[in-house]
């Protein structure tokens, strides 16, 4: 840009004569990095949610649960899992049964807590087990082998210390089928607590109990082949619709396939309507942070209305000044962009690291605000903000190669 680009650098200088000039041009740059920050940070937040909310559902329930309509249980599960396991894009199969149950504390001293709760209870087969609940393991281990007469259970860590038992202590499950009478007295099983999980999503760690799967099929009084339903993984989420509506075909009636979108409808529904005003918010600031730069510039040119007429007398033309103000405009811009980028994966980076800032794990199935950084989003945000520096500095480079240079040397 040649001698253009020497007089925008000479603009921008803090020499003791234009401090306020280059307030200005540190005020420009300072509002529109928080403003890229701002829609940077927010974005990654986001997707973190969306991701982490994502992860944590797939990984501890399923991407689809195969259930009896109207809960009626399903006979033969061993050919019926060779089945689904056989249709494309499924990663791993997981039989289960699963019913409402009433837990019971056996205490051998006093203690100030309830010794009565409703859990979920589900039945599950080890070596099927494509959950994560190995891997949730807070205290004692995953163990879901018989101790004699007494069931492995596995709780969650809410439910553990409303009741205030720990690992080793024995409970009591009550499989209730109906009304409970005389003529329909519930089923009673001693379980042992064998480890206690904790996923950071209130909804789990606050009802779901864990066992075997012959364990749960006898309290809730299911033959030996029969089960609630089937965990399945896929491999391929973008194909989610398709594997389920495959597996509803190839099964039929009375097979019910949900994909996990389905099943917490309302949790996706959630993410996506936080993510719809970004764009519009996204707009509003960057407007914002370009007219900012417009106010600045055009203050700049009349602060070096001298120079510019300076400049015109000694054969400058109209475009020269335009691209002098442009390069103004494209290094606020430049500026601006690059420190916001900077600031925001500084702290985003943070906050992935050491989890600072904390939030209601029974609100938001999770503990911590969760992160996740795309390059895209970096070159989109910074792109646009960049773009709209640029277009903004137009106006007032027009405006300063407009001015008649005898009346620009005559003006103070």
């Amino acid at each position: 840009m040649g001698y253009t680009s020497f007089v925008a650098r000479r603009l921008a200088q803090s020499h003791s004569h234009n401090r306020f000039v280059s307030f200005l041009t540190l005020f420009a740059i300072i509002g529109l990095a928080i403003g890229t920050m701002a829609l940077l940070i927010t974005v990654s937040i986001l997707n973190g949610f969306e991701k982490k909310i994502t992860e944590n559902v797939s990984s501890f329930t399923s991407n689809i649960e195969i259930r009896g309509f109207e809960n009626v249980p399903l006979p033969d599960y061993v050919s019926t899992l060779k089945t689904i396991a056989s249709e494309q894009n499924v990663k791993s199969v997981s039989p289960f049964v699963i019913h409402e149950a009433m837990i019971r504390v056996h205490r051998t001293r006093p203690a100030n807590a309830p010794s009565t709760d409703g859990i979920l209870l589900k039945g599950i087969l080890p070596k099927y087990d494509n959950s994560s609940l190995r891997n949730e393991i807070k205290s004692g281990r995953y163990d879901l082998n018989s101790a004699g007469s007494m069931g492995p259970l596995l709780i969650g860590s809410k439910l553990a210390r409303r009741l205030q038992v720990e690992v080793g202590d024995t409970v009591f499950v009550f499989g209730i089928e109906g009304i409970p009478s005389p003529l329909n007295p519930p089923k009673v099983l001693s379980f042992v607590v064998t480890g206690i999980y904790e996923t950071g999503m209130s909804d789990y760690d606050d009802i779901y109990g864990y066992t075997n799967l012959a364990s749960a099929a006898y309290l809730f009084n299911l033959p030996a082949d029969n089960v609630s339903g089937f965990d399945v993984m896929v491999n391929n989420l973008n194909k989610l619709e398709t594997t389920s509506h495959r597996l509803e075909e190839v099964l039929g009636y009375p097979y019910y396939p949900r994909t996990m979108y389905q099943m917490y409808r309302n949790l996706f529904a959630w993410i996506e309507l936080q993510k719809k005003p970004i764009p519009i918010v996204m707009a509003l600031i960057i407007i914002v942070a370009a007219f900012n730069v417009i106010g600045t510039l055009l203050m700049i040119v009349l602060e070096k209305i001298n120079a510019v007429g300076i400049l015109k007398t000694l054969g400058a033309t109209r475009g020269a000044i335009t691209k002098i103000f442009l390069a103004q405009g494209a290094f606020i811009g430049a500026a601006g962009t690059l420190a916001g980028s900077a600031l925001a994966y500084l702290l985003l980076e943070i906050q992935k690291r050491y989890s600072i800032i904390h939030i209601p794990g029974d609100v938001y199935f999770m503990n911590t605000v969760p992160v996740s950084m795309h390059v895209s989003d970096f070159l989109l945000i910074g792109g646009i903000a960049f773009v709209l520096s640029l277009l903004a500095s137009y106006l007032p480079a027009r405006t300063a190669s407009g001015f008649d240079p005898l009346e620009s040397v005559r003006f103070y």
